[in-house]
This record gives C-alpha cells, structure tokens and sequence, in this order.
C-alpha cells in the first residue's frame, strides 16, 4: 500500500475545509478511485544523459555459416562500436539463427558482449525449453525472439514477436494458406518487452508487431525511452511509422532491417531522423541521443497527463470492421487442380 504523502494530506484537508465531511469524503472517494486505476510506473534506478546508439544493417550468408557461426558475423561490428564507445549496439531480426536459451551460441553472445563492453540487441529463432531445431518446424516448438545483453554478458530481456507474418502468396499478405509453413505457427509473445539498461529505459518490438500502433505505445506509457524496431524484411522500413512513433510516443526511436532490405535509422524524439540507410547493402550508422532532454519531454508531456484511457477502452474489444463490406468477396487461393 502507497504511503500518503505530504501534497496528498494537504489535498485531503483542503477538500473536507472546504466541502465539509460528507460531501468532501464522496469527492475524496472519487479521487482515491480514479487514482487506484492507474500504473505506477517503476522509477530509473540507472540513467545516463546522453547514449551512444549503432545500428547495423546485414545480413549472415550461409557460406559463412559453413565454417562459423552467426556470432562470428557480428563481432567486426562489436569491434567497430567498442572504438566508437557505442553503450547499445542493435542488430536486425532472425540474424542469430536458431538457438536455445542458454546454449553454446547464446552463451558465446553473451561472453562477446561483455568483452566489448557493450549492450546488444539481436533476433532469431528461440527454440523453447525441451524441444529439438527441426525443419520444418513444428506448431507452437519455437518463438521469434530479440535478445537483450547487457555489457555485463547477461542476457536482461527478451522480445517474443506478438504478430506472425504470413499469407506471403496473397496480395494482402493475409489470410495464411492451408498448411502453411511460417511465423504461423510460433509461439507468439504475449507483451511488448521493456528492459533497463545502464543508460535507460527501453522498449522493444520486431517487424510485423510495428504496424500494429500500440506496441509502439505500451512500453512508453511503462517508461520506455527508446523503442528498438527489429526487421528482417525486402523494401524499406517505413520513416513516417517511425517518425510518428516518435512524436507520439515522446521516444527515441531505433528501427534495424537485414541488407536485402533498407530503412535501418535512428530518429531522435520528435520525429527528426538523423541517420538514415536510404538503400539495400550492409551498413552501419551511430548517433547520440539526448536523453536529459527527452526525460524533460516525458516528464512534461501534455499528452500524457491529457490520456482518458476510459474514453478508449473500446480498443480492446474484438472487432470485425471488414463486416461493413458483405458486397465484396473476401481474398482466396486459388484450387490447385
């Protein structure tokens, strides 16, 4: 139970002075109600005023797997952003293959991590505890997981992606085919992810789950300052999802993609993106963020303390608005003979 602190006993004397006891006690009911509906929101206990961010855009080439592996890839850039003195060095999704949690490859990122002194992001195919790799994989054996390093070579958090990507034969990437071999048939996270780390705050999401605003939104309202978009996807990573998060979200936002793809960028709140791979091709980029600046932001957002989070509660009803057009046919594969 919260203590009553010195601003709230002042509140309760002042509205029982000025309403007497009966009304005044309804109205202090009220408050103490609408009070007991929100979060509270953990406090930093280890924050910098400024980070050093790189984020890498690549992609491991089985070649190379032959003779090592997917840690090996990532270690000229672990040096690279030891001599830059970068604190959060982010990786794309899938990157690390498959792996178990701990097994020889995770333990191997971990020791990496903490011998250049860094914290790392990086995606792959988390096996989970008691199940064998297998390809095709089976149903439910296995999540699309970012990891979380710290510089100390543990791994604090992990990331299970919430949205599968599937239907790639459709148009509209949607509905799954019968059978269909994918992200369908994950495990799926559950929550968006927020971690502290020696500098900060942060909030994690992986590709498909970006299109879906309020992973974007949750770990910020949990006190993310910087949200970590991992992709692994052809085209582009979309700037204006990124510089909208941004404004948004009262965020620094970092967003990672494989090579065969762009869009690896750094965007500084509001919606000022200041590093940018415009192209496919691997690439690394860096920036420092200002967090000092941005926690004056957080602290004083007006669109924080203006939230009604009951005027939105039909949010999280089960909606079906493509009901509103029985005229049209839905998408279908075609029969194969």
């Amino acid at each position: 139970m919260r203590a009553e602190t010195k601003d709230v006993k002042m509140m309760r004397k002042t509205i029982l002075e000025k309403f007497g006891f009966s009304v005044g006690c309804s109205i202090l009911m009220g408050v103490f109600c609408l009070a007991a509906m929100s979060e509270s929101v953990p406090p930093l206990e280890e924050y910098k005023d400024s980070v050093k961010i790189a984020a890498v855009q690549m992609v491991i080439e089985e070649e190379f797997l032959q003779e090592h592996d997917s840690v090996d890839a990532l270690i000229p850039y672990m040096e690279r952003a030891q001599q830059d003195q970068v604190d959060l060095l982010v990786f794309p999704e899938y990157l690390l293959g498959n792996f178990k949690i701990p097994d020889p490859l995770t333990d191997k990122l971990c020791a990496e991590a903490n011998k250049h002194n860094l914290n790392v992001i990086v995606g792959g195919w988390e096996y989970l505890p008691g199940e064998e790799f297998s390809h095709p994989p089976k149903e439910g054996t296995f999540s699309n997981t970012g990891l979380v390093v710290s510089r100390e070579g543990k791994i604090v958090g992990k990331h299970r992606k919430m949205h599968p990507a599937c239907g790639a034969k459709s148009p509209y990437d949607w509905p799954p085919e019968e059978n269909e071999v994918s992200e369908i048939l994950m495990k799926l996270g559950e929550e968006p992810t927020v971690v502290d780390l020696d500098f900060g705050r942060i909030g994690l999401l992986t590709c498909y789950d970006g299109y879906f605003f309020p992973t974007f939104e949750i770990p910020s309202l949990k006190g993310a300052e910087i949200l970590v978009w991992i992709n692994g996807r052809g085209g582009a990573i979309e700037d204006y999802i990124v510089k909208t998060a941004s404004f948004m979200t009262c965020t620094h936002v970092v967003a990672t993609n494989q090579s065969m793809g762009a869009g690896t960028m750094i965007c500084a709140y509001p919606a000022n993106v200041v590093e940018n791979v415009t192209k496919p091709g691997e690439a690394y980029i860096s920036s420092t963020l200002d967090l000092q600046f941005l926690r004056d932001q957080r602290k004083n957002n007006r669109m924080f303390h203006q939230r009604r989070p009951n005027a939105y509660k039909d949010l999280v009803k089960e909606w079906e608005p493509w009901e509103a057009y029985p005229f049209i046919e839905p998408f279908r594969y075609p029969e194969s003979e």
